[in-house]
């Protein structure tokens, strides 16, 4: 079975450098790597990962992640960039927002986030307004 996906498929330009932050693991700051990334543990900080990101079912992540491509099982609070896809596992619980030209949700996921797909996406707009604040008393 393939690192990254069910199917074994796999990409050559995916294949050639793994990072890995394992679970139990605490790392904050800044990170970038040319290749791949998977974290299991937690991180808050900016990500640079010009390959594919994957976040584990174990990982808590906040920040800022840009990617070539994002697989999200874990909890990710922030923004996300992504050059190609945003793939949200079942287990996946995301608050914040996502840039990406495609994205792909499963069934199960819990999702409080602003979204942006298509070749535009990648374009931040001017003025955002704020997300609504549930908790806030009119």
């Amino acid at each position: 079975m393939s690192f990254w996906r069910k199917n074994s498929s796999s990409n050559g330009a995916y294949e050639k450098a793994l990072s890995l932050l394992g679970e139990g693991s605490e790392t904050r700051g800044e990170f970038h790597t040319p290749g791949n990334l998977r974290i299991e543990g937690t991180y808050h900080g900016n990500l640079r990962v010009e390959g594919r990101l994957v976040l584990a079912p174990s990982a808590e992540v906040t920040g800022t992640i840009h990617a070539g491509q994002v697989h999200v099982a874990g909890h990710f609070t922030g923004e996300i960039i992504a050059d190609d896809i945003v793939e949200i596992a079942p287990t996946a619980c995301i608050q914040g927002e996502i840039r990406a030209r495609h994205l792909e949700c499963q069934k199960g996921a819990k999702l409080e986030v602003r979204c942006w797909t298509g070749e535009e996406a990648l374009r931040k707009p001017e003025s955002v307004p704020p997300l609504p604040n549930k908790n806030r008393r009119s």
